[in-house]
């Protein structure tokens, strides 16, 4: 497969610069702090980041993203190798897909991913003889031919052809080397086949050579092959020289990387870089960063040296680090602190992400991110203090007063981003799991009520529920001990003020009114439901997800579908009955079916236009349309830029339309057709107006009312387009009811809603 590569040069250094996308475009935020690999291709290092890669050109001093979006195949990067000769740069991803970039295009070979062999197919290293890369892989050597952009032969070099873990490999001009898991193998390079592997033996005079290798490198006559201790992770790095092997610099440890340069090598450790001339004297040692204004400790995972003998570092938390003109710099495109995601929150046009877990499966520090005015910010407190912020929630009566649910350490206070306040089991109703100290507060939802009041649910406590009045108040819940040491979920709170809580492990969700009077638990009604049909047929159990639309109706995704209530007011009622929602369009399927009943909802959202965007475990995302019944766009990693298939959770900006997309391994947005309206006409604004010649995108009339028609005439009134706004945007693509593209002229744009108390007429420029 080949793509042809759209460049556009999004950031610049050292200000990075975010510009609003447009409609039905897709943008990364990405984390590239965390740089794994690089290269040096004359001009440009090309960094491989996480999940994409970036580059930097050195004389303009720009930073280019390389991401699906920009013709790339896949995400999460394993390692990159870039030959001079053919001008050719290998991305390896962690799934073993392969791209080449040769001549600003994207070239695909995806049969090692394809492969159907039961053993480890990663691609551990790369390593150029001429134009031909050797990729060391789980189970052997691929060969490359950069040339021709294919796989030239594969070889499999343990006894009797078996697999072998192969980590690195090198070339003296005679021999070829690989270091494995089971010792150093060679073969003669001219004059055996190397596909048999009969031709391969382990290196005889290699002390203990039936250990694990993982880098292997010549330079000027010295062999390097460095044994790894699997138990202990400790480093022996022996090198050969007249045939005679020796232990090569004894303090040389937690080796990341060996790469010879023209005349140096290079030996980057996790904290340090020691670089060896001809002779390997030590020549430099690096060993602290010192940029422009602050210093920071190095934590490196690659080094090398560019044409003129700079260092450059892949560095784990400061992206790419580099010299020039003497000066020690770093450099990677702006996004959040890193790529964990949990949970995410809108409001006045800014977005609010956390990248905490609720499993325990891994201690994060407690981080939150800001994106607002089309940049991100990130915040933290140290690591001793908490860790894991989760759930998110934003005073409403103060909208830079936010409070993050910890898994652990329970809630957060922060006001303009500052730390304020802490809330724990000594100054609230917030209680460990039973049994466990005070890091194990774990708190899953958070959320305001319409009388400010915040509530909180509490995981595996005798009272999982807990709110906090204006005044710092606390009172707790287990509504009579029917959801005791409960692993609740999210709470959420409807325009009438009803609290709905997910009970998780299967038990439905909860509906309680506090009657206004949070503190006196006497006078509150509750009810605890498992979504049921008029007809008696119960769901199911599982509910994990909740929406309120605009026409009042709750939205809830569950283990058998989505499912809706039409009458929340009636939650006490006797009578309070789910229905299903069948598709009558789903994809290209007419079939009708039960909406999303195959798939786990993550999140469900309603935009502008009260569509519901759907968050699912493993399909990606759905957007579906105001009724449910028709399955408007599927966004998968397959079918569109999006990374993963796995939606943690969904937010929308309300303004601009645009739908962030928080994935298991990094955050995505796609701006979307239907923004937020009001019942009257806001700052009505036509976007691009002119439009010019070769503009192909589309054209969106914003600051409309609620959902009026939009008709577009010519300056005689000849109609030429007619459509209805999504929430409080019109989009247009320029083009006639017959599909042909209007004349260059002026268009009147007349809008108005069904009665015509709401009127507005404003004109357009076209171009061509």
């Amino acid at each position: 497969m080949i793509k042809n590569i759209i460049t556009t040069v999004v950031i610049l250094f050292p200000i990075y610069l975010f510009s609003q996308i447009p409609v039905g475009e897709w943008r990364d935020h990405f984390s590239y702090k965390k740089a794994i690999r690089l290269v040096d291709a004359g001009n440009k290092i090309y960094v491989a980041g996480e999940i994409a890669l970036f580059s930097y050109d050195k004389s303009e001093n720009t930073i280019e993203k390389l991401t699906k979006i920009q013709g790339y195949s896949d995400a999460e990067i394993q390692t990159i190798a870039y030959n001079k000769t053919s001008d050719a740069l290998i991305i390896a991803y962690k799934n073993s897909n392969i791209d080449i970039l040769k001549n600003n295009t994207v070239y695909n070979l995806s049969e090692i991913k394809r492969k159907l062999i039961s053993t480890d197919k990663t691609i551990y290293n790369i390593t150029f003889i001429g134009d031909i890369a050797y990729l060391s892989c789980g189970f052997g050597i691929v060969l490359i031919d950069t040339e021709k952009t294919e796989i030239k032969d594969t070889y499999f070099i343990g006894d009797n052809a078996s697999y072998v873990k192969v980590n690195d490999v090198t070339f003296d001009g005679t021999f070829i080397y690989a270091a494995t898991d089971h010792g150093l193998y060679f073969a003669d390079f001219f004059n055996s086949n190397l596909a048999d592997y009969r031709n391969w033996s382990l290196v005889p005079d290699l002390p203990e050579n039936n250990f694990k290798y993982n880098f292997t490198e010549y330079f000027k006559g010295y062999l390097f092959a460095n044994r790894i201790d699997t138990i202990t992770g400790n480093d022996t790095l022996y090198c050969r020289k007249n045939n005679i092997w020796e232990i090569f610099n004894a303090d040389i440890d937690n080796l990341r990387s060996v790469n010879a340069a023209e005349n140096k090598i290079i030996f980057s450790e996790r904290t340090n870089v020691k670089i060896f001339d001809t002779g390997l004297n030590l020549v430099k040692k690096l060993d602290s960063y010192v940029f422009n204004g602050f210093s920071a400790n190095p934590k490196i995972n690659f080094a090398t040296l560019d044409a003129e003998e700079n260092i450059i570092i892949a560095d784990n938390s400061t992206g790419l680090v580099f010299e020039q003109n003497g000066q020690l710099n770093y450099a990677y495109p702006e996004g959040p602190y890193d790529n964990y995601t949990a949970k995410a929150y809108y409001i006045n046009n800014t977005v609010i992400t956390t990248n905490g877990n609720n499993n325990a499966s891994g201690w994060y520090l407690p981080v939150y991110n800001v994106f607002e005015n089309e940049r991100w910010k990130s915040y933290h407190i140290t690591s001793d203090t908490a860790r894991n912020f989760f759930s998110i929630a934003v005073n409403p009566k103060n909208n830079n007063n936010f409070f993050f649910g910890s898994w652990g350490y329970g809630v957060f206070e922060f006001n303009n981003n500052e730390w304020i306040a802490s809330y724990n089991n000594s100054n609230s109703t917030l209680q460990p799991v039973t049994g466990y100290p005070y890091g194990f507060i774990r708190i899953y939802g958070l959320t305001f009520d319409k009388n400010n009041n915040l509530w909180a649910t509490n995981q595996g406590t005798a009272y999982p529920v807990s709110v906090k009045t204006e005044d710092n108040q606390w009172q707790s819940f287990n509504f009579n001990g029917l959801i005791t040491n409960f692993n609740v979920e999210d709470i959420y709170v409807t325009e009438d003020n009803i609290k709905w809580v997910e009970l998780g492990d299967n038990n439905g969700i909860l509906a309680f009114s506090d009657n206004n009077t949070p503190l006196n638990i006497n006078d509150d009604t509750y009810k605890k439901i498992i979504p049921t049909t008029s007809e008696g047929e119960q769901i199911s159990t599982d509910v994990t997800a909740f929406s309120q639309d605009k026409d009042g109706s709750i939205w809830l995704g569950t283990g058998d579908g989505v499912v809706i209530y039409y009458n929340p007011e009636n939650v006490f009622e006797d009578d309070f009955f789910a229905d299903r929602v069948q598709l009558t369009s789903y994809g290209k399927d007419t079939t009708e079916q039960y909406l999303l009943s195959t798939d786990m909802i993550t999140d469900i959202e309603t935009d502008g236009a009260n569509r519901k965007w759907i968050a699912t475990q493993n399909s990606g995302a759905f957007l579906i349309s105001e009724n449910g019944r028709e399955e408007i766009l599927h966004f998968d990693k397959y079918n569109s830029p999006l990374i993963s298939n796995t939606i943690n959770d969904i937010v929308i900006n309300g303004k601009t339309g645009e739908v962030f997309f928080l994935t298991d391994i990094g955050i995505m947005s796609y701006r979307a057709e239907a923004v937020e309206s009001a019942e009257t006409f806001g700052d009505v604004y036509v976007f691009p107006n002119p439009v010019r010649p070769g503009y192909v995108g589309k054209i969106t009339i914003t600051g409309l009312a609620t959902d009026v028609n939009v008709k577009i005439t010519d300056i005689s009134g000849n109609a030429v387009y007619e459509t209805k706004a999504l929430g409080g945007q019109a989009i247009w693509n320029g083009v006639t009811f017959d599909g042909r593209k209007v004349n260059t002229g002026v268009y009147l744009i007349f809008c108005s809603n069904d009665d015509g108390t709401q009127t507005f007429i404003t004109k357009l420029l076209f171009i061509n």
